[in-house]
């Protein structure tokens, strides 16, 4: 598993202070600074966890982008605020937020509080994996000149492997499924993403066009992925 995280956060200050504190333990970090940019990022690589700085966006866009990337993290989330209420505590929580560290922390109780959460996601990965999976008949779709294998998660186009991270598989299947329909932005991130949050039509257009310069011929005039003004988006076959 990776020892790198993710930081959402414009402090410099804070971001020394974990620099000194991964140098210590050997893990590192990719600094963010924006909740939009750390959405993206997160489809781009895998993580060992996320520091998210409160101090740098409201409580409510944070709620909902934890809502949003819960499921997508195997690993401790920790939030660091400059104060803390019971109400902003409560809400976290609710949001499956791991810990709460307010500022100025103590970096000697940091390290050990995050490695106990590192072994007891990696314990419960291990335990989730140790099962066999049955195997089931592969299932695949045929659009124009690409294959999409939903048994194996793979995407080919004439034949060729084309590299999807898990958000475009999902988000090109979900429209596949509803091909010819107009879908909204607000539908594609309620029916990929699972929960309506308020600000994320660029999440939707950046995947979008992700999937067009890997898929199309032309991503500039797309023959499948089709945008359709005013409304969003439809696949056509």
């Amino acid at each position: 598993m990776t020892n790198q995280f993710l930081l959402m956060s414009q402090n410099t200050d804070l971001a020394q202070q974990l620099h000194l504190l991964c140098k210590k333990a050997q893990w590192d970090f990719v600094q963010i600074t924006t909740p939009t940019g750390l959405v993206v990022q997160l489809e781009r690589q895998s993580v060992a966890g996320i520091w998210w700085d409160l101090s740098d966006t409201t409580l409510d866009t944070t709620i909902a982008t934890m809502i949003l990337i819960r499921n997508q993290v195997p690993g401790p989330i920790t939030v660091f605020t400059p104060k803390l209420t019971e109400r902003i505590q409560r809400k976290l929580y609710k949001a499956q937020v791991d810990d709460i560290i307010t500022f100025p922390f103590n970096q000697g109780i940091l390290q050990p509080l995050l490695e106990q959460r590192l072994r007891l996601y990696r314990r419960l990965t291990l335990k989730a994996d140790s099962p066999a999976k049955k195997s089931s008949p592969s299932q695949s779709t045929s659009i124009g000149n690409w294959l999409i294998d939903r048994q194996n998660y793979t995407v080919t186009k004439n034949d060729h492997p084309i590299e999807l991270t898990p958000k475009e598989f999902q988000l090109l299947v979900y429209l596949v499924d509803h091909h010819n329909q107009v879908l909204s932005r607000e539908q594609l991130i309620n029916g990929v993403w699972g929960y309506d949050i308020l600000n994320t039509s660029r999440i939707v257009d950046i995947h979008i066009s992700h999937l067009r310069d890997k898929l199309e011929d032309d991503p500039h005039s797309p023959n499948h992925l089709q945008t359709v003004r005013g409304f969003g988006y439809k696949l056509i076959k």
